[in-house]
């Protein structure tokens, strides 16, 4: 890597501070297993912790394959098998309400192709699933719903957006493989992902909550105001993102966006990534495996549907964005090159062909700006 090229990283940081659109952040570079680019924007710091949200969900598709190679979960069984309350599964729409024709996968949760919805305005399954979530949330917190799973099969009184199988849709689908994985385990999730993958990788400030003691940590939380600049959030803010008690357990374990970590503690699972399945000599999944994990999984009509702003260029699979086309993508980065990002401004990619990570952290309601992530990725690939 040219050393040198890396520090306009630095520039194009600080101008986006000097503009007031950015203030605390964090970046890691790292290449051929060497640390070449680290740095922590005021007022966040070398421990900061942030809630990483959507950068939960790679670690649950790990978590799922970890049962898929022992051969204790099947990516063609039913969700229903494990879930009840899938087996009468509704397709929601301006039509109506009726019986889905297919049956939900597990291969149809970890590719996000099952027609399970977040919670919105746009569109019947929307609608309905914002007010199921609700009432989820309310009967978790009275005791109702005493546990993920049970949390899981309320969901699935929401239905489905279209015929599982028949398109993408970014939704809850990484929540429900989670109380798959507690059915299967017969374990929490948190405590899953503590003894399979947290403990193994060293990631010792990753849960869903913020440790005892470490509250001073929790990165500052800010939202855009009308101009765009970054300005410190209010409660009613941690109140929409779910961060208003980040030190107590939470009502749901969300497998798709219920975690906090840290630059470091990402690194190592990043790293982890990179060595297809390995860490310090620790495997704990098989190397094909991972390969498989990372092999663009959407068909045609699937793909049609896959229009996220983050995605052009890319396919997905296993809660992974994959890079198939730079030139659709105005990427100067390798085919093959995978990752997520979150709500709260995380990012991420690994890059197998030139054994590159890149990490980056922020904590803003809204989720990062995708022109600047460009910026910085450009950089990057450019010091290569």
């Amino acid at each position: 890597m040219n050393i040198r090229k890396l520090n306009r990283l630095d520039t194009l940081i600080e101008s986006q501070r000097k503009k007031g659109l950015l203030q605390g952040a964090a970046i890691v570079v790292e290449h051929k297993g060497k640390r070449v680019y680290e740095n922590h924007y005021e007022p966040d710091r070398e421990d900061s912790i942030y809630k990483i949200f959507s950068m939960t969900k790679p670690i649950t598709a790990v978590a799922a394959m970890m049962l898929y190679e022992s051969g204790e979960l099947d990516l063609m069984s039913r969700v229903s098998d494990y879930l009840p309350g899938y087996r009468d599964c509704k397709v929601v729409s301006s039509d109506g309400i009726r019986r889905a024709q297919n049956q939900i996968t597990i291969k149809d949760l970890l590719n996000m192709t099952s027609g399970i919805v977040y919670s919105g305005d746009f569109g019947e399954a929307e609608r309905l699933m914002t007010k199921i979530y609700r009432e989820a949330r309310t009967q978790s917190e009275s005791g109702i719903l005493r546990t993920n799973t049970d949390i899981c099969n309320k969901l699935a009184e929401a239905g489905v957006a279209f015929e599982p199988g028949e398109a993408f849709r970014y939704g809850h689908s990484a929540d429900i493989l989670g109380g798959v994985i507690e059915v299967i385990s017969g374990m929490k999730l948190s405590d899953y992902f503590r003894e399979k993958i947290f403990t193994p990788l060293n990631m010792e400030d990753t849960d869903f909550k913020i440790g005892e003691g470490k509250e001073f940590r929790q990165a500052v939380l800010y939202r855009r105001d009308k101009k765009g600049k970054a300005v410190r959030a209010e409660d009613d803010v941690r109140r929409r993102l779910e961060m208003e008690t980040p030190s107590k357990d939470p009502w749901f374990e969300q497998g798709g966006s219920g975690l906090y970590s840290t630059t470091a503690d990402y690194a190592r699972f990043a790293q982890f990534l990179l060595n297809k399945g390995s860490y310090h000599g620790k495997e704990l999944i098989g190397r094909r495996t991972m390969e498989f994990m990372v092999t663009p999984q959407l068909n045609p009509a699937q793909l049609h549907s896959f229009d996220l702003e983050s995605c052009k260029g890319y396919s997905y699979g296993n809660y992974f964005r994959i890079l198939t086309d730079p030139a659709l993508a105005c990427s100067n980065g390798s085919v093959g090159e995978y990752g997520w990002d979150g709500a709260g401004g995380s990012y991420f990619f690994v890059d197998p062909t030139e054994e590159l990570i890149f990490i980056y952290m922020q904590q803003i309601e809204g989720g990062c700006d995708y022109s600047f992530i460009r910026g910085l990725k450009q950089i990057v690939y450019g010091a290569c």
